[in-house]
């Protein structure tokens, strides 16, 4: 993802720090959730469901974090628009919530959030190169990068680590070798443009690409390796964020322009469920899968839809998000009937594509 995309992340809203206090708090489940507009990270105790702690330094304009597979190190995407990012990222060490490191990269990075391989302790992330750097989480350091035939926007990686699929700005997908950057086999088409997030299944045999300018999500079976369908939401809605349920059988995607986050069964990829939420831009589930969280702009101006159904370019992207003045919130839900679990969490100028390690 590195985007030209519809209003990720942003509303000013006020925000109130709760300073870390006791021994309890240090072994609360913890969220991690960037703020775009001012280059924090927000620590948010997911039992109580407020902000205990702001990391400062993570890079101008934060919008994504991912955690190393063993959850001791977050890894902080940052960028500066339109399309000139930093050229590092932020390490976070857990054990302090502090900034440890910067890991430099090979090309600008956008506001994706890196993938965390499942088997080796490495992460991967998109740049403007184009390509896909893959970083040591053990030293911290750049160990190659992968060069792209396209602008990649988004990505994913199967669950047993075999495969790395990219969905690249000409809206087509492809699969890639982890180990070696070899492309496995040829490109596949999406439905519309602007794919802005991507997801696997559990078992590995399917891919879904999050379509934002689709008004969709493409479907595509991973071991015949063709798209097998659409999942369409109507409009306008601009899908924008996607990730699989902790039970393994429902994708949930954010859906701006819709203002809801649409539950799909994974199983007949039918539309079974609708939470309304005002203007979603991330969706996340704590490590235990008793929560899910949903990164909202708050209550938007009419225009918002249109501007949403016609799309962002690099240009816009960061107008629009330094222009927002309404309040934003990180909104918890019931990760298993998807009912309210709490009153809104207030995140500044907005909540980006937050982490929730174990």
């Amino acid at each position: 993802m590195v985007l030209r995309s519809i209003a990720v992340t942003l509303a000013a809203v006020g925000l109130t720090v709760l300073a870390p206090n006791a021994s309890a708090e240090l072994a609360a489940p913890r969220a991690y959730i960037p703020v775009v507009s001012d280059g924090t990270v927000l620590v948010v105790d997911t039992a109580a469901d407020r902000v205990v702690q702001r990391i400062d330094g993570v890079g101008r304009y934060s919008s994504a974090v991912t955690p190393s597979r063993d959850g001791s190190k977050l890894y902080v995407q940052a960028f500066n628009p339109p399309l000139i990012g930093e050229d590092d990222i932020a390490v976070i060490d857990r054990a302090t919530d502090t900034v440890s490191a910067r890991v430099p990269i090979t090309g600008t990075d956008g506001p994706a959030q890196p993938i965390t391989d499942p088997v080796r302790d490495q992460i991967y992330i998109l740049t403007a190169r184009p390509s896909i750097d893959v970083v040591s989480t053990r030293t911290d350091t750049l160990l190659r990068s992968m060069p792209l035939p396209s602008i990649p926007f988004a990505a994913a990686i199967a669950p047993d680590g075999s495969k790395l699929y990219a969905i690249f700005a000409d809206s087509t997908a492809a699969a890639f070798d982890p180990e070696s950057g070899f492309q496995l086999g040829g490109r596949i088409q999406i439905d519309g443009s602007l794919p802005y997030a991507a997801a696997v299944s559990p078992d590995g045999h399917t891919l879904y690409s999050v379509n934002a300018l689709g008004d969709n999500v493409s479907v595509i079976d991973t071991v015949a390796w063709r798209r097998t369908g659409a999942i369409s939401f109507g409009a306008g809605s601009a899908p924008v964020a996607g990730t699989v349920s902790p039970d393994g059988d429902k994708l949930v995607v954010a859906t701006l322009g819709a203002n809801a986050v649409q539950v799909i069964d994974m199983t007949t990829n039918a539309i079974v469920g609708k939470v309304p939420v005002d203007a979603p831009v991330s969706v996340g589930f704590t490590a235990d899968g008793a929560k899910m969280y949903v990164g909202s702009l708050g209550q938007q101006p009419g225009i918002l839809a249109p501007i949403a159904a016609k799309g962002f370019d690099s240009t816009v992207l960061p107008a629009f998000l330094q222009s927002q003045s309404r309040p934003g919130a990180l909104i918890p839900f019931s990760a298993t009937d998807f009912t309210p679990a709490g009153a809104p969490i207030g995140t500044g100028t907005g909540p980006g594509f937050g982490a929730y390690p174990r």
